[in-house]
């Protein structure tokens, strides 16, 4: 059975090469989400083709091998869906089962990623924020922290403290966590326009 993998759009990711960090992490829960459901299109199809004894084995094989990417999703699902609601999974699960590729493995999917739902979406305006700044100050080293502070900063105020710099930091440390994972070459390109200081007096 073939296996048609969905795109950015049909999952409502954000989809724009300009924005390098939005783009790395879209590609990557793009990526993680098709490998869920490639295992789940390998264990429907294993449990058609497999004797009787050897299926629960199989399907519980296939399964588990796509659990470090629910997780995946799971972790940057925070991330992809900024300005709005996520897609919710009925709706990603109705779109799946307009590809006849697929058929009734959706119902597997939809089992799968109904814990997804449950996560919290946190504030995504803050999110937005810190990406913002990140990606701001990956374009030059001109571009500092105090000039990132009062362009991104999220607490809404016209003058900015220095405890609106060092949340805004704080915030960007969470960006640079995640794409250490899934898009380590922006942490590198970053730390090279933005060397820590006190980590070079520190070491």
């Amino acid at each position: 059975m073939a296996f048609s993998r969905l795109q950015a759009a049909q999952l409502g990711l954000p989809d724009d090469p300009s924005r390098p960090v939005c783009f790395a992490l879209s590609r990557a829960f793009l990526e993680n989400f098709n490998e869920v459901l490639s295992a789940t299109a390998e264990a429907t199809l294993a449990a058609k083709h497999k004797r009787k004894n050897e299926v629960e084995s199989e399907i519980l094989r296939i399964l588990k091998s796509a659990g470090t990417y629910v997780e995946n999703c799971r972790e940057l699902m925070h991330w992809v869906y900024l300005s709005s609601a996520p897609l919710s999974f009925e709706q990603v699960i109705a779109n799946v089962r307009q590809m006849s590729q697929l058929g009734a493995e959706a119902d597997d999917v939809k089992e799968i990623f109904i814990g997804l739902q449950k996560c919290p979406v946190g504030r995504p305006h803050k999110r937005q924020s810190y990406i913002r700044a990140f990606e701001f100050q990956l374009q030059s080293k001109q571009n500092t922290q105090g000039q990132a502070t009062r362009k991104f900063c999220p607490c809404g105020a016209k003058i900015h403290t220095t405890k609106c710099e060092q949340n805004l930091k704080a915030g960007m440390r969470s960006v640079k966590k995640v794409l250490r994972k899934y898009a380590p070459e922006l942490v590198s390109r970053y730390e090279v326009l933005h060397p820590d200081r006190a980590r070079k007096v520190n070491g």
